[in-house]
């Protein structure tokens, strides 16, 4: 069963623009530790960002839904699989609100943008 859908769409740009005015205070403040490892592995860093970002804000908008307050996007890592498909990881504070259900995301990049959808499933 399907409980939400979230889904966010970014400038790439804003990303790069966000990077070059605060740096990585930036990345610090969205990205969680695992990601973060990802982060200064990749050669494109803003594009990573960016769809980390939209990613995040398309689970943040699915879980609006079951949440009132007091979610940052670091509580909320998107990691990737041996296959590299990308799957949401949430820390206990959100992870205990949601109880039992799964989230799942999917994020696309092209030259200017990026985008991501989130998903809530469960029985």
């Amino acid at each position: 069963m399907i409980y939400s859908v979230g889904i966010d769409l970014i400038e790439i740009d804003r990303v790069r623009k966000a990077l070059g005015q605060w740096g990585e205070r930036f990345a610090r403040r969205v990205l969680g530790e695992e990601e973060r490892i990802l982060y200064r592995e990749k050669q494109n860093k803003v594009q990573f960002l960016a769809g980390r970002f939209a990613a995040k804000e398309a689970v943040m908008k699915a879980l609006g839904t079951f949440l009132d307050s007091g979610v940052h996007l670091r509580d909320i890592q998107i990691l990737n699989d041996l296959y590299g498909k990308p799957y949401v990881h949430l820390e206990d504070n959100v992870r205990e609100r949601i109880l039992d259900k799964e989230v799942k995301v999917s994020i696309t990049h092209e030259r200017k943008m990026a985008a991501a959808v989130a998903i809530i499933t469960g029985d």
